[in-house]
């Protein structure tokens, strides 16, 4: 073959390499073969659609197949399918710039896809939190109560294939925290107009991961998404079964699964080195009406908290799926810095259990003999777990300060009406945050909020929760932050007991598997080593 022979080759060669890449989208080549592995997750899902998933194991799924404009990444917020993005002066308008990126059936991914996608939750008769988390941008609210018609002046639209707008009603220091939320993740809007099941949410994805086989009630396989061009690490399949955590066990000790979803606690002795308890943005806490005497003292709340011995409350009712808490703010959330903890910066703001200083803060709002004792009642949805908690906590004021106590059971819809209204002394409830960010749990004591049903208000507090809400620099809206929590552990309008946490047990082989904000296992970038 002589040089000009050879060359002429080379060049019809790169050539059809340069059409082809132009035709179809770049596929994701990795010189490192992949592995497979196995999990097994508690229950089985009923469906992927960002919109109207519900069990953990549909938003497990869900959250490795689809991914957001941005993605939450151990305590790191950075781009997903947004390469950048642009924020007004005044706060209120977001611009974004979309990646190059596909859809796993090789369509590209576009603004579209986005305004479609959260203009569909909105206009749907399914009633969810992801509704209300929209009310930030601009007109959603006005649609959502019917008082606008056109969804042309929602503050969504997609001024091109690769440029998003969206304007708010006013600032919003937390809306790019917002948008980890399962509900702002994207649906191929082929699915959206035509309702055709071959794209439906999940089964045509868009993150690291694409459905590969789906045995409803039975097994599930996730295989690569090749249009997928995101960092991730050397797992090309997911073998996904359905068990009930006690039959799980026979399988992960037989080695044959490299995850267990909500292990039995008598494993943890065995298998105590895999564990692992990702946080999940929820705190349980009592809220006491400070409407009603004695809880309208703050000395008397005081002598309430340091009453309860937090660790032997979790050891005896969560086991290894709460740890004592020690805030409002659980771990998991990050502060101004990145890769820091809003919890382990602000530090541990409740007093430990004392027999003698709860005694003394009870004589000292009054209650100097225990003749004069009021009754205190405790209002519990009637389920397992918060029930026992509640007995447990009863015997806690009744052996450390004498009082009476009477626990009160009803259903969960009972339970909102009572506490909604104010017909309650304490009510033993929990949170879990919507978002990563402190203002999803200080938004529950603003005075007009909803379920705030301590009644707390306090002008101060109100003022410097509107500041923070609006306050785009970070590191004096997280000083805001950590003394608004300050503020409420110090008036006690409510007491929290626990900090949620999901356990898991995952193989000493699985490296790299990083967890959500919500506690959900995320495999781009897991590696399965040998």
């Amino acid at each position: 073959m002589n040089i000009k022979t050879g060359y002429f080759k080379l060049f019809m060669a790169l050539a059809l390499i340069l059409v082809l890449s132009i035709l179809t989208p770049l596929k994701l080549i990795t010189a490192e073969p992949g592995k497979s592995i196995a999990i097994n997750l508690a229950s089985y899902p009923l469906g992927f659609d960002p919109q109207t998933v519900l069990y953990d194991s549909e938003k497990i799924l869900l959250n490795n197949l689809h991914e957001g404009l941005v993605v939450w990444d151990q305590g790191v917020l950075s781009p997903g399918m947004a390469a950048k993005w642009i924020v007004s002066a005044d706060g209120k308008t977001y611009t974004f710039h979309l990646k190059d990126s596909y859809w796993s059936n090789g369509d590209q991914v576009t603004a579209f896809d986005f305004e479609l996608s959260w203009k569909r939750i909105l206009a749907s008769e399914y009633v969810s939190s992801s509704r209300f988390l929209l009310d930030v941008i601009k007109n959603a609210y006005s649609y959502r109560v019917g008082n606008l018609k056109n969804t042309d002046e929602i503050g969504v639209k997609a001024l091109d294939k690769q440029v998003l707008q969206v304007v708010l009603e006013k600032p919003c220091s937390y809306f790019l925290n917002l948008l980890t939320f399962p509900a702002f993740l994207p649906v191929h809007s082929k699915y959206i107009k035509e309702k055709d099941q071959n794209y439906a949410p999940g089964f045509c994805s868009n993150g690291p991961f694409q459905i590969g086989e789906w045995e409803p009630r039975n097994h599930a396989v996730l295989v690569v998404n090749q249009f997928y061009q995101g960092e991730r690490g050397n797992i090309k399949e997911i073998k996904v079964t359905f068990l009930p955590p006690n039959t799980g066990v026979t399988i992960y000790t037989a080695g044959m699964i490299d995850l267990l979803e909500e292990p039995p606690f008598s494993m943890f002795g065995q298998y105590g080195s895999d564990l692992v308890q990702a946080s999940t943005m929820g705190t349980g806490f009592i809220y006491l009406n400070t409407r009603r005497p004695p809880l309208n003292n703050m000395v008397f709340r005081k002598a309430l908290s340091l009453a309860i011995n937090r660790d032997l409350l979790v050891a005896r009712t969560l086991g290894y799926r709460g740890i004592p808490a020690t805030g409002l703010i659980p771990p998991g959330i990050a502060d101004s810095k990145s890769g820091t903890d809003f919890r382990q910066t602000g530090g541990a703001l409740l007093d430990p259990a004392d027999g003698e200083k709860c005694l003394e803060q009870l004589y000292t709002a009054g209650y100097p003999n225990e003749d004069g004792y009021p009754e205190i009642d405790i209002l519990v949805v009637d389920s397992v777990v918060p029930l026992e908690m509640t007995k447990i906590l009863a015997e806690m004021w009744e052996i450390n300060l004498g009082l009476k106590v009477k626990i009160e059971a009803v259903s969960y819809d009972q339970f909102l009406e009572l506490a909604s209204t104010g017909r309650f002394y304490t009510a033993r409830q929990g949170w879990t945050g919507d978002y990563p960010d402190p203002m999803t749990f200080l938004n529950l004591f603003h005075s007009q909020a909803a379920e705030n049903f301590c009644s707390y208000k306090d002008p101060e507090y109100d003022y410097w929760l509107s500041v923070a809400q609006e306050r785009m620099d970070t590191i004096s809206r997280y000083r805001i932050y950590h003394l608004l929590e300050e503020k409420l552990i110090s008036d006690l309008p409510i007491i929290p007991l626990y900090f949620n946490v999901k356990p898991y047990l995952v193989s000493q082989r699985l490296k790299g598997l990083t967890y959500s904000p919500q506690g959900f296992p995320l495999f781009r970038k897991a590696r399965k080593v040998d």
